[in-house]
């Protein structure tokens, strides 16, 4: 049933995670763009927990993330139906002093969505 779909789908975006993250070689100087960039790549490959990685990565070195950066992020949880890491991610946002923008509120609700969590999207328009 719709359940055992859930659990393959997201045993399928654990198992992508891990190949492409191990795949992905950005240069030791790369830009906080490039990252986005290869946040992009995971997104659109339902790939969630690499995306996340990558978006650790910038954190921690230093690199001023963009809001390109955190919607990359945001939309690769929706695609996988992690609505909680979608919506943590975008209060983070501010914390980092961004300000979420259509695209941000697009892919949290979508996130939301997918996750049955209406409640949660409606009370994000």
């Amino acid at each position: 049933g719709h359940k055992s779909r859930v659990v393959l789908h997201s045993v399928g975006c654990r198992v992508r995670c891990e190949t492409m993250f191990e795949r992905m070689n950005l240069p030791k100087n790369a830009t906080a763009w490039e990252f986005g960039a290869a946040i992009q790549a995971h997104r659109k490959t339902v790939n969630w927990l690499g995306a996340l990685r990558l978006l650790e990565e910038v954190l921690s070195i230093s690199l001023l993330p963009h809001i390109f950066t955190y919607n990359a992020s945001i939309s690769a949880c929706a695609k996988c139906e992690q609505w909680q890491q979608a919506l943590g991610l975008m209060a983070e946002t501010r914390s980092v002093n961004l300000l979420p923008d259509i695209v941000t509120y697009s892919a949290a609700i979508s996130a939301c969505e997918k996750g049955e969590q209406w409640q949660q999207a409606l009370s994000l328009l």
